[in-house]
């Protein structure tokens, strides 16, 4: 499926610079003697030689990912002297956005093993920075989850393949597959169908191996339960449903799944600045952290599905609680509807909290209500819950866009996302009873008007734009003889 751009060529130095060295002390960052996978040679580099390595070993699927469309929040690449060259500069001798995001999440794990604090750290805001002892527990996590060099190799085979389904080759290729499975799937289910049937030759090589059931697991498990949907609210409680079905028994695999997301996630602006893990800050560590154990409590069923989703929530009150925002309860589904619009707008501070508390208020009482409904829809035995994927990106970028602002501004354009939102979510409520279903609708169409200037001058445009077909829902509804409502998707 993949062809080897001119140029790099797959090679084996990666498996070689694995393999531990036992004869000789490997030291890390500040001098400590490396233990257990710290030992292989990989993580006494330095970040070019690195790069280069990981260039070579996965050539093809890097030189796939030159093809991955921009996500809502990869802005043009600006690369400057202080910046210097990005990897994809190193590797294809241009800027290409998934593949510097991609390289920058596997020099976090580098970063992570060596127990190198300042290159982890290094360009984070010093206001939100990751805490010394977070990033200890963090390295702690990795540590006892990679017990060999297979499972390293797993682990960055997982983290290149992670965005393969983002290149708009892969669903055409995979097409005669498709037909089995829901319409329009997202890329982490493009990319299991594609590895299930054989087209990805990184899983494909490892086939008869523990690691490759583990690597199969793991996108069986990111196909079903987006775990950054879930950190970021974004998703629903009826995402987390067959978390028990899917992770019971398979700790190492769901592991491996979660440390690929950490990496993803530190790499996130590989785009933009790739000297460090920018966007792991310690609200973004700690939201991740809770999220982990909600699944886990899921899975142990300590808690159910909704339980665990309100976790998730509940950490985000209490975090706000501390810098001095009302504390929110789940409990009441106004309240709740905010912290969902607050989490999804990866807030955290007391004025962030207040102007999205100022906005929800400043919306008629019909569309607030409306909001509200759809945002507290379980997608278990309630009705349809939709999934506005994209919608955090679209809150950090009207916060970006409007950085300058007056906070009238803010809470103006932030009233104009929750109208948006409101038309996406489409009249759905919770109806008990009802046949429980999750979809998602991407608003990733209404990024250009978010980052323009216009918008900055007039929010209410938004309210104009029009939902394209792809990402609307269109409820059927019928009355039944006790006049409820049921809705199913059209």
């Amino acid at each position: 499926m993949f062809d080897l751009p001119h140029g790099l060529t797959r090679t084996k130095d990666l498996r070689e610079s694995l393999r531990l060295d036992t004869q000789n002390v490997a030291l890390g960052h500040n001098g400590e003697e490396l233990q257990g996978i710290g030992r292989a040679k990989l993580f006494t580099l330095n970040d070019l030689d690195a790069v280069k390595l990981f260039g070579t070993t996965f050539a093809p699927e890097l030189s796939s990912l030159k093809n991955a469309a921009p996500t809502v929040e990869s802005s043009p690449i600006k690369t400057t002297e202080e910046f210097g060259p990005f990897p994809s500069q190193l590797l294809f001798q241009e800027d290409y956005a998934e593949v510097n995001r991609t390289i920058v999440g596997m020099l976090a794990l580098k970063w992570l093993v060596a127990g190198d604090y300042d290159a982890f750290t290094g360009k984070q805001f010093p206001a939100a920075k990751l805490r010394r002892e977070s990033f200890d527990q963090l390295r702690e996590l990795f540590m006892s989850g990679l017990k060999t060099e297979d499972d390293v190799y797993a682990l960055l085979v997982a983290t290149v393949v992670n965005d393969l389904g983002k290149d708009p080759d892969m669903p055409e290729k995979a097409t005669q597959f498709l037909q089995e499975y829901p319409p329009n799937p997202n890329h982490d289910m493009v990319v299991y169908i594609a590895a299930k049937h054989g087209m990805l030759p990184l899983i494909n090589e490892s086939e008869g191996t523990s690691s490759h059931r583990k690597l199969m697991q793991g996108l069986l498990f990111g196909s079903e339960v987006n775990i950054a949907q879930l950190a970021q609210a974004e998703s629903a409680p009826g995402t987390l449903k067959h978390v028990k079905e899917i992770m019971a028994g398979q700790e190492h695999a769901f592991t491996l799944k979660f440390m690929e997301l950490i990496l993803d996630v530190a790499g996130a602006d590989g785009h933009h600045d790739a000297r460090c893990a920018k966007p792991m800050i310690e609200p973004v560590f700690q939201g991740y952290m809770v999220a982990r154990q909600a699944l886990m409590d899921i899975v142990q069923e300590k808690c159910s599905a909704r339980g665990g989703y309100d976790q998730v929530l509940s950490h985000r009150s209490r975090l706000l609680a501390t810098d001095g925002f009302t504390t929110l309860s789940v409990q009441d589904p106004y309240e709740r509807a905010l912290l969902r619009l607050i989490t999804m707008g990866r807030t955290t501070t007391k004025e962030q909290a207040s102007w999205f508390d100022r906005a929800f208020r400043s919306l008629s009482y019909k569309v607030r209500r409306a909001l509200s409904d759809g945002l507290n829809v379980d997608g278990i035995d309630d009705g349809v819950a939709i999934i506005p994927y994209y919608m955090p990106a679209l809150f950090s970028e009207t916060l970006k866009t409007t950085s300058q602002s007056s906070q009238d501004v803010k809470v103006a354009a932030l009233a104009s996302l929750m109208r948006f939102l409101t038309r996406i979510y489409a009249g759905t409520k919770s109806v008990p009873g009802a046949k429980g279903e999750v979809t998602e609708c991407s608003v990733a169409f209404a990024q250009n008007v978010v980052k323009s200037q216009d918008f900055k001058n007039n929010p209410t445009i938004l309210d104009d734009l029009v939902i394209p077909e792809a990402s609307r829902y269109v409820p059927v509804v019928k009355v039944d003889r006790n006049d409820s409502i049921n809705e199913k998707r059209a």
